[in-house]
This record gives C-alpha cells, sequence and structure tokens, in this order.
C-alpha cells in the first residue's frame, strides 16, 4: 500500500511539473487610493482592444511550472480607479475613434495602456512566483488624436512561502500595485492635464 502511495505521488508531481497555474493580477483597489492632489475637472476615457482583453499570459513559477492570467482584463479595474481617481470621471471606450462617446460624454483625453508582465521563483518546491514584475506602458491623445503624454511604469512585486501559502497571487498583486499607485501619481501632478 505504501509503495501505491509513493507511486501515486510521484505520477501526480510529475503530471503537474510544467503544468500553467492559475493566478490573478488585480490589484487591492482599496489601497488605490484618491491621494492628496486636487480632482482633475476633465472627463477622459481608456481603450483596451478586445483582443488584449482576452489574451492569456503564462510566464514562470516556481518548480518548473508556469502561472496563467489575463493581464488586461484583470488590470483594467485598476486603471478605471486610477484614472477615476484623477479625473472627475473615466469612461470606456469601444474603439479608439468613437467620436459619439467621445463628443457625448465630454472626453477630454483618452490613455491607451500596453501592459507587459514576467515573473520568477527561487523555490524548486512551489509553483507561485516569489517575484513578479509589471510594466504599464500608457499613451494619451487628445481628441483630435494628437499624442500629449507617454509614460512607463515598473511594479515589481515579492512574496515568501509564509506570506503565498495563503495568497497565490500575492508577488503579481504586489508589482500591480506599485505599477498603477505609480501611474496614478504621475497623472495627478503632471501640469499637461491640468492645462
Amino acid at each position: 500500500m505504501t509503495k501505491l502511495k509513493t507511486s501515486l505521488s510521484l505520477a501526480l508531481v510529475l503530471f503537474c511539473a510544467g503544468c500553467a497555474h492559475s493566478i490573478v493580477t488585480t490589484p487591492d483597489l482599496v489601497e488605490l487610493k484618491h491621494g492628496d492632489a486636487q480632482l482633475i475637472d476633465k472627463n477622459v476615457a481608456y481603450y483596451i482592444s478586445k483582443e488584449d482583453r482576452n489574451k492569456q499570459v503564462s510566464t514562470p513559477g516556481g518548480g518548473g511550472d508556469k502561472v496563467s492570467y489575463y493581464p488586461y482584463k484583470e488590470l483594467e479595474p485598476a486603471l478605471y480607479k486610477s484614472l477615476s481617481n484623477v479625473f472627475r470621471r473615466a469612461y470606456p471606450l469601444e474603439s479608439p475613434t468613437d467620436l459619439q462617446t467621445i463628443q457625448a460624454k465630454g472626453i477630454t483625453f483618452v490613455f491607451t495602456p500596453t501592459i507587459a508582465t514576467n515573473s520568477s521563483s527561487e523555490s524548486a518546491l512551489t509553483w507561485p512566483p516569489t517575484k513578479f514584475t509589471v510594466t504599464l506602458t500608457c499613451k494619451a491623445v487628445d481628441v483630435g488624436g494628437k499624442g500629449i503624454w507617454e509614460k512607463q511604469f515598473t511594479g515589481e512585486g515579492a512574496a515568501e512561502f509564509e506570506e503565498f501559502k495563503t495568497d497565490f497571487s500575492l508577488a503579481a498583486k504586489r508589482a500591480s500595485q506599485s505599477a498603477f499607485q505609480q501611474f496614478q501619481r504621475a497623472l495627478a501632478t503632471d501640469p499637461e492635464f491640468r492645462r
């Protein structure tokens, strides 16, 4: 019986090696706070294509495994919250040239994000990543389509076993939190948006 259990355990380990485990990269939105800067009295919008929103990504985890997630879909709430914390209103667009919505909502700027991620782990025994990186590049155009702003923000998150054993996504969430906090601070302090 002991040999059978050992064989089954070994088979399970071998079967799971190289697996892609699901995690979620959405940060704690409560922690994306408004901040001290005065709200900018303008309406803005953002555009994420359907292809990006449905894009699944796999990056390395521990023990030779991978983790998989949907960065655009999972980070869209953080993008919306950050824009809403800085500007009067934020709206999603179905198309970057959706003039009807742009005009109807009185939108001044349209933001388009590009998101890149990576992960790694120093553990050979557990699959959740101990390190995670989110790089957010965001462009803004005015209603005429003229580029007025583009910046990149890199958030890094780390989590050890004692921390992530109850939340396998912890390193990813911390990286996302950092990237969007930087993004929000840049929006709030850039004079370009207050003209």
